[in-house]
């Protein structure tokens, strides 16, 4: 398994992400038009719920595809052990004697895939990890969370 293995299956994770987003967004945009949400009264709200509702899974649907795109661009170089980690580095890490496993991109933080058996976690610049680890080197150690740097590709 390489990187780009990695970041593939992290894309892939995003676009079921956008599927599910924009299948929400088609049924909220349904109820919020519908009989369903037709109001009953002075106090009935259901429609100017939904609608809001639907408007805030926009602004998420677009974001997310921001995000893709973005993604779709990332081209991580590879790093050779000794070198300083910066953006596109694939983090090797032992958080409290378990491996894992950190690639810093410009976007999906939080995204999770596998890479060897171990979890790997996308940090973006706006994370404190990702700041932390920017500018590290293999052995070098991080207090808050406590982890060892163990390599770097």
């Amino acid at each position: 398994m390489t990187k780009d293995t990695v970041t593939s299956n992290l894309l892939r994770q995003m676009e079921k992400k956008i599927a599910i987003t924009r299948s929400a967004l088609t049924e909220t945009s349904e109820n919020a038009n519908g009989d369903e949400t037709k109001s009953e009264g002075k106090y009935d709200t259901r429609a100017i719920e939904a609608a809001y509702l639907a408007e805030a899974q926009a602004a998420q649907l677009a974001i997310a595809e921001e995000s893709l795109a973005t993604l779709k661009r990332f081209e991580p170089r590879p790093f050779e052990m000794t070198e300083v980690i910066g953006v596109g580095a694939l983090v090797e890490a032992d958080q409290e004697g378990e491996i894992c496993f950190y690639l810093l991109a410009p976007t999906g933080g939080g995204l999770m895939t596998e890479y060897l058996g171990c979890d790997v976690t996308v940090v973006t610049p706006d994370s404190r990890l990702y700041q932390e680890l920017n500018g590290k080197k293999m052995g070098d150690e991080l207090e808050k969370p406590a982890l060892m740097i163990t390599g770097v590709e």
